[in-house]
């Protein structure tokens, strides 16, 4: 996949799975929703405490697998799908104007229609709220088409 179309799937998909180290070891993978910042950044939240947040802490490299909605190809047995790897490490946004921008862009993104709410929801939530950054630091695409 070129770095165009990588870069255009990292900010249309819809949801992602952080891939981490499990406290106890092995790998722990869970799905969630995130936001690109077009740049460097991805933001993605939680809450204060949990097993996402303790993995992170013990270890902040990631891995971020962001997928398109793949089509069975019945007559190729195949698939028609694009996907993304995403490298880097992630830390706990605290500086107020990073969580409130971040929060933002996720409301602008997951529910557009409701921008309005959606910033009153955060000006409730921001302290209750952690909101992480992960730091890319490398990421490479695959694709395979329907042809």
């Amino acid at each position: 996949m070129n770095e165009n179309d990588a870069r255009l799937l990292l900010r249309e998909a819809t949801y992602a799975v952080l891939c981490m180290e499990n406290i106890n070891g092995g790998g722990y993978g869970i799905p969630i929703n995130y936001v690109w910042d077009g740049e460097d950044f991805i933001y993605f939240h939680c809450s204060g405490m949990g097993h996402k947040l303790r993995c992170i802490q013990s270890n902040p490299k990631v891995s971020l697998v962001v997928m398109k909605e793949p089509s069975v190809l019945c007559e190729k047995f195949s698939m028609a799908y694009s996907s993304l790897i995403v490298q880097g490490n992630v830390s706990i946004v605290y500086d107020l104007e990073e969580k409130r921008k971040a929060l933002t862009l996720l409301i602008q993104r997951m529910t557009p229609q409701h921008i309005e709410r959606g910033v009153q929801y955060i000006n409730r939530a921001i302290d209750d709220t952690t909101v992480l950054r992960l730091a890319i630091s490398e990421f490479s695409g695959k694709a395979h088409a329907s042809h």
